[in-house]
């Protein structure tokens, strides 16, 4: 009897640690998605689309936010981030409410962001979502899809016209 107590206590144990090894390699891959975010988010602030290279697939596909058609390829997506900011100056990127989820392999993070930043000497700004697909591969979390919806903010609103002069 003392025997099948003790396989048994192994066998609980061993399960345990296996558990346990499972659960800190899903708290070790969400964080390592959620730095991935963070860094990404950080190159943008900064302008550094040579940083943000290292976290997109060559072969990512972009949906912008700008309501042009879908774009495919870090090349193409490079190309447009180096067009938009040296257009702009002054940026604030503020990401909140990121939700994680992960199944194995794949990956996907929606958040929330608030923009600000002077573009061609005027203020701008703008709400948004952000919804990223990304693909373990090797050891690295890589983002492979990008869809981004934004909401500009409305602009301030103009004085009121002068009233018209009265006929006397």
């Amino acid at each position: 009897m003392e025997h099948g107590v003790r396989a048994a206590g192994m066998l609980v144990l061993v399960l345990s640690l296996s558990l346990a090894g499972s659960l800190a390699a899903a708290d070790s891959d969400e964080a390592a998605i959620e730095a991935v975010i963070e860094k990404v988010v950080q190159a943008y602030r900064n302008g550094d689309v040579n940083s943000m290279a290292r976290y997109y697939a060559s072969d990512v596909r972009f949906v912008p936010a700008d309501f042009n058609p879908p774009i495919q390829g870090w090349a193409v997506v490079a190309e447009r981030y180096r067009e938009a900011f040296a257009q702009l100056s002054g940026l604030e990127l503020l990401r909140e409410n990121t939700r994680i989820e992960r199944r194995g392999k794949i990956a996907w993070a929606t958040y929330q962001w608030r923009f600000a930043g002077v573009a061609r000497n005027q203020t701008m700004g703008a709400l948004g979502h952000t919804t990223l697909i990304l693909e373990k591969r090797g050891r690295d979390w890589i983002i492979v899809y990008n869809h981004t919806s934004a909401l500009l903010a409305p602009p301030e609103p103009a004085p009121p016209a002068p009233a018209p002069p009265r006929p006397n």
